[in-house]
């Protein structure tokens, strides 16, 4: 069965228009673009029961780890094929799994529409807290050299920062 779902798999990311990196017989990576989350890598990984994805959603958080944390375990209260987690480096993650015998190319398609859902839902807010410093500091440096803002918006002040600590940033 597992060599059935692997043809199923390279099938639909094909037909979907992606392109497929082979790992080995049994893992594959294609690359998802989303609005906000531009690219999504995915690796899809076949064991003897079980589909298998992951997807690096970013980085570990520079600062606001406690409100980080708490977006994406609130996320993870809604049902869904696709969950948030870290892994061993504090990276954060999405992850997800199928049961062999229930792959099929409706539930690939609901699987890969969930990840980019719930990465481009997720992306702005967790970039906005967890990386807000880093956001200011470009937000500066683009007004400076005469670039329009950073789409994703004015960030989240880090917490603890004085009231008046994001007069800097442009609006």
């Amino acid at each position: 069965m597992r060599d059935e779902v692997a043809e199923l798999l390279r099938s639909v990311l094909s037909d979907a228009g992606l392109e497929v990196t082979e790992i080995d017989d049994h893992r594959v990576m294609t690359m998802l673009s989303g609005e906000w989350k531009r690219t999504i890598p995915v690796l899809f990984d076949l064991d003897e029961r079980s589909l298998k994805v992951s997807s690096l959603f970013s980085g570990a958080p520079d600062e606001g780890h406690e409100a980080v944390y708490r977006v994406l375990l609130q996320r993870n209260q809604r049902s869904g094929p696709v969950h948030f987690a870290l892994d061993d480096e504090g990276d954060l993650v999405l992850l997800g799994s199928l049961p062999l015998d229930a792959v099929d190319e409706q539930r690939l398609d609901g699987l890969l529409g969930a990840l980019l859902s719930v990465a481009d839902e997720t992306f702005n807010q967790v970039l906005r807290t967890g990386f807000a410093s880093y956001l200011a500091a470009e937000q500066r440096w683009r007004a400076k050299v005469g670039l329009a803002p950073n789409p994703v918006g004015t960030p989240v002040p880090p917490e603890g920062a004085a009231d008046g600590a994001a007069d800097d940033a442009p609006s």
